[in-house]
């Protein structure tokens, strides 16, 4: 019985330590906001726009984290070259029809830290031309210097796009992703706190046993010496 519960407190310690690990580095990867950051990455196409489709989001009003807004996804980006820089996200089918003719890359993959992608550009030979009042955007940013998009993820698919602001080929920026989900943080102290209780119970498990195992004292408390004095 013994050897059981120490093996058991061990199992427990090494649980415990990994829900304490894993819930340390979840809450350390939130930011202040309570975003999960990429880290920064230059992303470059020859083409007129970089376009990365999510993928369709269902309706999702009836879960409250996303019907308050707290479901968000922020793209940072500044032009290498210092020039003025477009981010926009609107419907997948507006941003088709606007660069349709147009030559933009569509990314396939996406890599969070450092921020890289594959993609696949999608030929064409007409200039797109300034984006800003081309389509019905749900959020954009544009200027010089760094640019923040920040959107309130909603239902239905739609498509990000990073282009130069004149709408000309040839896009070099570095940017930045952020998504924030609600509750990530909040989990990572009940992981944190998990592992605590379990390290605990098990540091527990292990000195019971072992602590029983000590001989118990003489009768009158106390260790005798033997006589030794022959009499």
């Amino acid at each position: 019985m013994r050897v059981f519960l120490v093996i058991l407190g061990a199992l427990s310690m090494l649980l415990g330590f990994g829900c304490a690990v894993s819930g340390f580095g979840t809450f350390r990867v939130v930011d202040s906001d309570g975003y999960i950051s990429s880290g920064p990455g230059e992303l470059t196409t020859t083409a007129a726009a970089i376009v990365a489709q999510t993928s369709e989001i269902e309706d999702r009003s009836d879960d409250p984290g996303f019907r308050e807004g707290k479901v968000r996804v922020r793209i940072r980006a500044a032009r290498s070259d210092g020039g003025e820089v477009f981010i926009g996200i609107a419907s997948a089918e507006a941003v088709e029809a606007y660069l349709r003719g147009s030559p933009y890359e569509v990314v396939r993959e996406i890599e969070f830290d450092p921020l890289a992608y594959e993609g696949d550009i999608v030929p064409g030979g007409r200039v797109p031309g300034s984006p800003a009042e081309a389509v019905d955007w749900v959020a954009s940013a544009s200027g010089r210097g760094e640019q923040e998009l920040d959107w309130q993820v909603r239902s239905g698919s739609h498509a990000f796009v990073i282009m130069n602001a004149d709408g000309s080929a040839g896009v070099t920026v570095e940017a930045n992703l952020a998504v924030k989900l609600p509750y990530v943080r909040g989990f990572g102290v009940a992981l944190m706190v998990a592992g605590v209780l379990l390290l605990t119970a098990g540091l527990l498990l292990i000195a019971l046993p072992l602590r029983g195992r000590r001989s118990p004292p003489s009768a009158g408390g106390e260790d005798r010496q033997p006589d030794v004095t022959g009499t």
